[in-house]
């Protein structure tokens, strides 16, 4: 526990699994950007089918794999950041205690960001092939028409195409 709520969970709730609550809190800090990633990478695959109807669904796989690679690095930088953004006075503290890099990276203070930081990358980078290949698996076979539900979800005119 590297700060004063650790302490005081310790304190009054020592009854806790510590571990387990790093885990959970190691999740939950994933799952917003995950889900972003995955219903982007899933949108991307049914764009591309619908811009493209005559792909196969292994060139549809392929060029969202090629999106998904983009959003992925993305994604990651975002968290990077963020995380650097929110802990910027203790890597400034940490600078000016010229340390080495290892006993920085190994501080109570960085290392439960670093641990979030690889685990939230970890999960992503494996959810984008997973997404990748359940929507492509899923979109409609090539020059298949596009399915009625769909076009009423588009708009109440009934057509995915605007008047010309």
């Amino acid at each position: 526990m590297s700060d004063e709520n650790g302490e005081f969970l310790q304190l009054y709730a020592d009854q806790l699994n510590f571990k387990a609550l790093l885990s959970a809190g190691i999740i939950i800090a994933g799952l917003g950007v995950l889900n972003d990633v995955t219903i982007t990478q899933a949108s991307s695959v049914w764009e591309l089918r619908s811009a493209a109807p005559e792909m196969t669904r292994r060139e549809i796989f392929s060029r969202g794999m090629r999106i998904g690679r983009d959003h992925i690095a993305s994604t990651i930088y975002t968290i990077v950041f963020a995380y650097a953004g929110t802990a910027l006075g203790v890597l400034l503290l940490l600078s000016l205690y010229d340390r080495p890099i290892a006993d920085v990276l190994s501080s109570d203070m960085l290392s439960e960001e670093v641990v979030r930081t690889l685990a939230s990358a970890i999960g992503l980078v494996a959810s984008v092939p997973i997404t990748t290949a359940i929507a492509a698996a899923t979109v409609a076979p090539p020059g298949a028409p596009p399915a009625a539900g769909k076009r009423a979800l588009r708009g109440r005119g009934g057509s995915d195409v605007p008047p010309a």
